[in-house]
């Protein structure tokens, strides 16, 4: 049986506006990979701003672990995510390699969260899509960021500085670097509204609710749709 707090705190969790944390990787004293006179720590820099302007403009609301240049330590960058209760977590880093023909894009998400395996694979096709950068595929790590945090959380190696090519993009291509994470994530969002009119037909089948409810009501048919499914357990 589900306790009157459990789903109190879900109807809240599931009305609220979402909320998304952007983490630039390394900083301050962390420089991250570094490849001649270029460091990972700008490069995630510059992609993270131009991603945040471009969610701002769509209205989702952002929080960032860093907006300069200064250093942030990695349970610090949870605890920014985790105390102002944030949807979902993003991590913006570059990759390098000692071998310089290693290329791509890749995105890791937390060992069995389905959530953040479905953002991560958003954000993956549109990077590929995007930058044309080689496909590594969606990836499971235990990195610190994605096991500290207590939401969805991913981890984008956007490409390899340590390879030419991809190191030219990273330099003068961040803003499709950014346009492209916030496709992903946009469209990741749109799925789960997909998900919450597949979840109003269902109950409509059931007979738990009708064509006739109150457009004004607080908690909108799709997110209350959602809930009596999860408190179901689920209807096909």
């Amino acid at each position: 049986m589900i306790m009157i707090e459990e789903f109190t705190k879900f109807i809240l969790m599931v009305v609220s506006e979402v909320l998304i944390a952007i983490d630039p990787g390394h900083g301050g004293k962390d420089p991250g990979a570094v490849v001649e006179n270029y460091k990972e720590k700008d490069l995630n820099l510059d992609i993270a701003l131009k991603l945040r302007e471009i969610l701002l403009d769509k209205n989702i609301s952002v929080i960032m672990t860093r907006d300069k240049d200064e250093t942030v330590d990695l349970q610090q960058r949870c605890d920014i995510a985790n105390k102002n209760k944030v949807d979902y977590f993003i991590s913006i880093h570059c990759n390098s390699f000692k071998d310089p023909t290693a290329n791509g894009t890749e995105t890791y998400a937390y060992p069995g969260s389905i959530v953040g395996q479905n953002l991560a694979q958003y954000v993956q096709n549109e990077i590929v899509e995007m930058l044309k950068t080689a496909n590594r595929g969606v990836k499971y790590a235990t990195f610190y960021v994605l096991k500290h945090t207590v939401m969805p959380a991913i981890l984008v190696e956007t490409a390899f500085m340590s390879n030419p090519q991809n190191l030219d993009l990273l330099l003068h291509r961040p803003d499709i670097f950014a346009q492209a994470i916030s496709n992903g994530i946009i469209k990741f969002l749109e799925s789960i509204n997909y998900q919450q009119t597949d979840d109003i037909k269902k109950l409509r089948r059931k007979g738990i609710i009708n064509e006739h409810y109150d457009p004004k009501s607080f908690v909108t048919w799709g997110e209350f749709a959602s809930v009596i499914i999860k408190i179901l357990g689920g209807t096909k």
